[in-house]
């Protein structure tokens, strides 16, 4: 088995008394004391977090947004530079590779930003399929760190630091800038809890001017460090999927209820043959969410059972929501017993118990509206 990968910051983690946990190849900062107040805290006013797995990889050339529109599900015909877009690298057969967010830099640059368990798939599998297309990939993914900044503070705070120019941000769009005078970073208005928040690009060795930069925020309190464990909680709470997941080589865009990242009206892309046959036809099943009336957490890959004990499907994600202050999760249903599920509801097994579960909204849609 191969050694742990560490972020460029990770002793500075441990100085602050990170608690550490394995993913995706990393020794990642699970928790920095109660996971439950990291999350409250990004709910409330802001978080930091350190995302600096996380891959990035460069196409740049004339034909980059040619190539990126054959080989990713949404269509980038549809941004301007200096936005983001959501989408999906997905197989031939129409099953999900990888789900990234693009960030067009101009015209002949694009930016993405890929899940680190998935870097040197996506960076194969791009290459495969760049053919004749006049551009360049360059995986940079060990050049760069990412720092993100979450909650309704955010702004405020990167304002604080940076100017007014970063507050003016839209959302899902992007600004490249010298921003603390020691070169380039990418600040966009992205994120994955569900909250107002920025995510840095830079350099790695700039990671640690940008912490102290922000060092007055986290000891006057605005500001706290949050883990592994929180992001999972917070993004479960905003219904966003996980790849390994709510998406896979088995789950794909359409049966994830993700058809709105999908580019319907392009000419063709790669996995499209698959998919439009999958939207026009029934789907094999559907990723739902759900509600516990329990205090025990149904966990992945547990059965979902009906009231006879027959099989509906299985649990993909499950967690505690302290917005309901109750477990919530995901699940993979079949079609054909969708109906019997949100009409009845359904049982998870955990440990020969059968435990209630009913269809709902994701968490922070049932309590705020959104």
């Amino acid at each position: 088995m191969s050694a742990l990968k560490k972020l460029p910051l990770h002793d500075y983690h441990q100085s602050i008394s990170a608690k550490f946990s394995a993913f995706a190849g990393w020794d990642m900062p699970l928790s920095y004391g109660s996971s439950l107040k990291e999350h409250r805290f990004v709910r409330e006013h802001a978080g930091i977090f350190d995302v600096s797995h996380m891959g990035e990889i460069l196409v740049e050339g004339v034909q980059s947004l040619n190539f990126l529109n054959f080989a990713l599900t949404n269509d980038l015909s549809k941004i301007r530079t200096g936005q983001a877009q959501y989408t999906l690298l997905c197989s031939e057969d129409g099953g999900t590779i990888d789900d990234l967010i693009v960030y067009k830099v101009d015209e002949t640059k694009y930016f993405l930003c890929v899940n680190a368990s998935n870097i040197e798939v996506d960076f194969a599998h791009l290459n495969a399929l760049r053919g004749n297309y006049d551009c360049a990939i360059h995986n940079q993914s060990d050049d760069f760190g990412q720092l993100a900044i979450q909650g309704p503070s955010s702004g405020h705070i990167l304002a604080g630091l940076c100017g007014q120019k970063v507050a003016e941000i839209s959302r899902m769009h992007c600004m490249e800038s010298d921003w603390l005078g020691v070169g380039n970073s990418l600040i966009a208005r992205t994120g994955y809890t569900g909250e107002d928040g920025f995510e840095i690009y830079c350099r790695k060795d700039q990671l640690s001017e940008w912490v102290d930069a922000l060092s007055t925020s986290l000891d006057s309190g605005k500001l706290c460090w949050a883990g592994l464990a929180a992001r999972d909680s917070l993004r479960l709470e905003a219904g966003f999927p996980l790849h390994g997941h709510e998406l896979s080589d088995e789950i794909s865009p359409v049966q994830a209820g993700l058809s709105w990242a999908v580019g319907w009206d392009k000419e063709e892309f790669f996995g499209s043959r698959a998919l439009h046959s999958e939207k026009q036809n029934v789907p094999r099943g559907r990723v739902i969410h759900y509600a516990v009336e329990d205090r025990r957490i149904p966990r992945s890959n547990s059965f979902v059972v009906n009231h006879d004990g027959k099989k509906l499907g299985r649990v993909l994600s499950g967690g505690f929501s302290p917005l309901l202050e109750k477990p919530i999760g995901t699940a993979w249903i079949e079609t054909e017993f969708l109906g019997e599920f949100e009409k009845n509801g359904a049982f998870a097994e955990i440990r020969d118990k059968h435990i209630a579960i009913s269809k709902s909204l994701p968490a922070i849609r049932r309590v705020r509206g959104d």
